[in-house]
């Protein structure tokens, strides 16, 4: 009898575990509602009454989640850091959220990137005007003004990211990563704490972190075979070259489609001094690629397994953004990385 008076003492002194979701949206009557991760796994389902919801969930890592309320449409995305959840339908604002210090930081930032946007927005309207007027002088401050506005909220999400802990993970992973590089992604990880080395973020950032490692400049090239277009099997380094290209691409990637030309003239410019270039392409349309060949003029090797964006190359060099490229020598290193056809033409120069 003593110990199970011990017990149920201990167990009613007990932390309680999990958190509470609490919604009041009168407008959206017995509405279904769900609540879901980034992965989409769902972790409750329920039903509204007369806009009302109350109840105790499970909790889960650090991460991003979404509440769905059938009736009102538009989700509600919020950082969970296991804070208690409340939802709040305002006429006026929309659904109001209150979800911790992390949300906190994140809405903070969501709010200065609308500013951005908004901002964004204003020279978009003025640069079609510019055009309309054929004003060349105007369309070109404008277009520097952008790039300025662009460069300024890349550098405030990576300021962020470096000072927000596990959230800092999610921010510049859900960021454009095409902006960063491995030193942003590593100084990102290094700020969080222990405590959160199992979340999802902090494990998705790692894996990239490694992928990013292997296409570094002064790494030595993984090979890989694929495909041609004639169905033979290439490895990529069988490929004769002192200095090869590795071009990520696709033929529905219209970046892609328009930095064709300037490889094409640093091809045929090259080529006869050791200079030659691999296609790895993102399609997983046959006809579409061997299209997309045809109408670029593209001369040199081209490769795919018609995977999408899962490309086993792609996939294990960490490629998210198309085109992309990896510059390796005839020992199989990595001397280059993303290199615009200028700064291309200026290495081929100095060392074929």
């Amino acid at each position: 009898m003593l110990s199970a008076a011990v017990a149920a003492i201990l167990a009613s002194c007990a932390p309680e575990t999990g958190f509470d979701l609490t919604i009041d949206a009168q407008s959206a009557g017995d509405s279904p509602v769900k609540l879901s991760l980034e992965n989409q796994e769902v972790l409750y389902e329920g039903t509204l009454s007369n806009g009302k919801l109350s109840v105790h969930i499970e909790d889960f890592p650090h991460q991003y989640a979404m509440v769905e309320i059938a009736e009102l449409g538009m989700p509600a995305v919020y950082y969970h850091d296991g804070a208690d959840v409340t939802l709040t339908m305002d006429s006026v604002a929309g659904i109001l959220i209150e979800a911790g210090v992390f949300n906190d930081s994140a809405e903070a930032l969501r709010n200065k990137g609308a500013f951005f946007d908004a901002t964004m927005m204003t020279l978009e309207d003025k640069f079609r005007n510019a055009m309309q007027l054929n004003d060349t002088l105007a369309t070109e401050q404008i277009r520097e003004e952008a790039m300025t506005l662009i460069d300024s909220q890349t550098k405030m999400t990576l300021d962020f990211a470096k000072k927000n802990d596990i959230l800092g993970a999610a921010i510049i992973l859900s960021g454009n990563t095409s902006s960063y590089d491995l030193e942003d992604f590593v100084a990102v990880r290094d700020q969080i704490s222990a405590e959160y080395h199992n979340s999802p973020d902090f494990i998705k950032l790692s894996e990239k972190i490694v992928a990013l490692e292997k296409s570094s400049v002064g790494a030595t090239f993984t090979d890989f075979s694929q495909a041609t277009p004639e169905g033979e099997m290439l490895s990529l380094l069988s490929v004769e070259g002192k200095l090869k290209l590795i071009d990520f691409w696709a033929s529905w990637c219209k970046p892609c489609r328009a930095a064709n030309p300037a490889l094409v003239g640093l091809y045929d410019a090259y080529k006869e001094r050791g200079f030659n270039i691999i296609g790895v392409s993102l399609d997983r349309d046959k006809d579409a690629w061997i299209k997309g060949i045809a109408e670029d003029g593209l001369q040199w090797p081209q490769v795919s397994d018609l995977n999408y964006w899962q490309n086993e190359i792609s996939t294990f060099y960490g490629i998210q953004f198309i085109p992309q490229n990896l510059l390796i020598d005839e020992n199989g290193i990595i001397v280059g990385k993303n290199m615009e056809p200028e700064a291309l033409a200026q290495y081929l120069e100095a060392n074929l």
